[in-house]
C-alpha cells in the first residue's frame, strides 16, 4: 500500500476548513516565490543555489472536507470501501444540529478504529473522563485547542500521519503473517491427514502380514507358528494357578483318496467345511490351528470345568452330518481320528504334549475308536 497522506477536516465553519488548507496545501505560488526570495536575501546563499534553512520535508497531504458527522462518516466509508482510507481527521466538537464530534468519532471507530482523531475546540462539553468513558480510547486521540497555532497543526498532521502508515504496516504484516500461518496450518494438517491415512494403510498392511505369518491361508485358522506360541502361553499360565489343560491332535480319516478321487479342491472345500464346523462347536477359549494338510491341533483349557471326553465329543459333532459337495447335491461323509493329553498329567513341555497327544491319534486311528486318551502303552501301540 503507498504512503497515506489522506486527511479530513470536520467543522461546520467553512473559514476554518481554509484556515487548515493554508497550513496543509502547500502550493507553489506566486507568494510561495516571494517569500523563498524573501528568506535568501534574509539568510544568505551557500553559493551552490541552496538556501541555508533546513528543507522543508513536509509531506504532501490531500486534504477534504465534510461540515457534519452524518457527511463525515459518509465520507469515511466511501473511501475504505475504495481502497483509499482517511489516516487522521480533524474534528470539531461542536457542530449543531447534527452530532458532535463525540457521537462522530464513536461511529467513526466502530467501523474504522485505526484512524487517527484530533479533537479541534474552543471549549467542550465534555471532561477527559467523559470522553474516555465514551470513546473507550485515548491512544488515537489528541486535542487542539483554538484558535490553532499552524506549527502545531503540521506537527500533529505529520507525526499522526506517519503513525497511522507505521500503524498501517503493521496491521498488514500481522495480517499476512496470520494468512501465512494459517495456510501453514491448513498444509499442515492435510499432511498429518495423509500421513495418519499412510499409517493406518502401513498398520492395515502389518496386520495383514501379520495375520498371513500366524494363519493357515485356505482355513483362516491360527497356523503351526502360532498354535505353538498359544500353547506356550498355556503351560505358563496353568504352571502359575497350577491348573490342567488338554492338548488335542486330529487326523482326517480318508482324506487322501478324497483328493485322489475329486482333486484338490475338493479336497480344499473340505478342509474348510470342518474348520467352520469346528470352531463353531469350541469355545472362545479353545484354539484349534491348522497344522498342514488334513492335520489339526488344540489347546483346551476346558478341561479344567469340563471332563476330556465331553469336549472331544462336541469336536467329533462337526462330523455327524455328511459334508454337500457341489451343486448336485452330491454329500461325502467325513470321519477324523482324535488324540489327547493332559497338562501336566502327560508331559510339561510343548514337544511332549504334542509329541504323546500325536500318538494317541495314531492309536485311535489305527484301532477305529476315533478318540484316544494318552496312556503308558500308547507310544508301544502306536508305533506298532
Amino acid at each position: 500500500m503507498e504512503h497515506n497522506t489522506r486527511i479530513l477536516i470536520v467543522d461546520d465553519n467553512e473559514s476554518i476548513h481554509e484556515d487548515f488548507c493554508k497550513v496543509l496545501v502547500h502550493e507553489q505560488n506566486e507568494d510561495r516565490a516571494a517569500l523563498d526570495e524573501l528568506e535568501a536575501e534574509l539568510f544568505g546563499d551557500n553559493g551552490n543555489g541552496l538556501k541555508n534553512n533546513t528543507p522543508d520535508d513536509t509531506l504532501k497531504y490531500e486534504v477534504d472536507s465534510a461540515l457534519q458527522g452524518q457527511e463525515a462518516l459518509a465520507m469515511v466509508n466511501k473511501a475504505a470501501q475504495e481502497g483509499r482510507p482517511y489516516a487522521l481527521i480533524f474534528m470539531d466538537v461542536r457542530m449543531p444540529p447534527g452530532w458532535d464530534g463525540i457521537e462522530t468519532i464513536s461511529r467513526i471507530w466502530l467501523k474504522h478504529p485505526y484512524i487517527e482523531m484530533v479533537l479541534c475546540t474552543a471549549y467542550s462539553d465534555y471532561t477527559w473522563d467523559d470522553i474516555i468513558e465514551k470513546l473507550g480510547s485515548n491512544d488515537k486521540l489528541l486535542f487542539l485547542r483554538k484558535p490553532f497555532d499552524a506549527i502545531a497543526v503540521q506537527q500533529m498532521a505529520l507525526s499522526l500521519v506517519k503513525k497511522w502508515n507505521l500503524g498501517e504496516q503493521a496491521r498488514n504484516y500481522v495480517q499476512n503473517l496470520e494468512q501465512e500461518v494459517e495456510q501453514r496450518t491448513l498444509q499442515l494438517k492435510d499432511l498429518l491427514a495423509e500421513l495418519e491415512a499412510k499409517n493406518a494403510e502401513l498398520a492395515d498392511s502389518n496386520n495383514q502380514l501379520k495375520r498371513a505369518v500366524l494363519h493357515d491361508a485356505l482355513t483362516g485358522l491360527p497356523n503351526r507358528i502360532l498354535f505353538h506360541d498359544r500353547l506356550e502361553q498355556a503351560i505358563k499360565l496353568a504352571t502359575r494357578n497350577k491348573t490342567q489343560f488338554a492338548v488335542a491332535m486330529m487326523d482326517l480319516n480318508g482324506f487322501k483318496e478324497i483328493n485322489d478321487q475329486r482333486g484338490h479342491l475338493s479336497g480344499d472345500y473340505v478342509l474348510k467345511t470342518v474348520a467352520d464346523r469346528i470352531q463353531k462347536t469350541l469355545r472362545n477359549s479353545d484354539t484349534v490351528a491348522r497344522l498342514g494338510g488334513d492335520e489339526f491341533a488344540f489347546v483346551l483349557p476346558t478341561v479344567a470345568r469340563e471332563s476330556p471326553d465331553i469336549v472331544l465329543k462336541k469336536i467329533m459333532s462337526a462330523f455327524a452330518e455328511p459334508i454337500t459337495m457341489d451343486s448336485n447335491g452330491e454329500k461325502i461323509n467325513v470321519g477324523a481320528s482324535i488324540g489327547i493329553t493332559l497338562y501336566p498329567d502327560h508331559g510339561i513341555d510343548v514337544d511332549a504334549l504334542i509329541g504323546r497327544a500325536d500318538a494317541a491319534m495314531y492309536t485311535a486311528k489305527r484301532d477305529g475308536s476315533g478318540i484316544c486318551m494318552y496312556g503308558e502303552n500308547t507310544d508301544k501301540a502306536a508305533t506298532g
